[in-house]
């Protein structure tokens, strides 16, 4: 999954609080998970930015969530990765749902909350 959030300043905002929507996500489809794809592609994962979105600076958090421990509480391990990145080019078209990380997760959540 990727999510991006708004900020003012992509080098100083920690990232914590609202703001946070979903831009991308693969899970199970056709018999093969998200996982899968990216382990085939050399461990390279493309994500693309939304054209929709206004430009500006964001925060950019590129996660997987492994399962194989999911059926217990709180047994879903995350790993994730940000960046700051500035986008030019956008039309301003949406204005996202926003969620809040953390708390977009429950240990009893079978999705996420939040989507573009």
């Amino acid at each position: 999954m990727a999510y991006l959030k708004k900020v003012t300043d992509a080098t100083k905002d920690t990232g914590v609080g609202n703001g946070w929507f979903k831009i991308q996500e693969a899970g199970f489809s056709n018999g093969v998970w998200g996982t899968d794809t990216v382990i085939n592609s050399g461990g390279n994962q493309q994500i693309r930015i939304p054209e929709c979105i206004e430009d500006g600076q964001y925060l950019l958090r590129a996660e997987m969530v492994a399962l194989h421990g999911a059926r217990s509480t709180n047994g879903a391990q995350l790993y994730m990765e940000c960046a700051q990145i500035n986008v030019t080019g956008g039309k301003a078209t949406k204005q996202p749902t926003t969620a809040s990380i953390p708390g977009i997760y429950k240990s009893n959540d079978p999705g996420l909350l939040i989507d573009i």
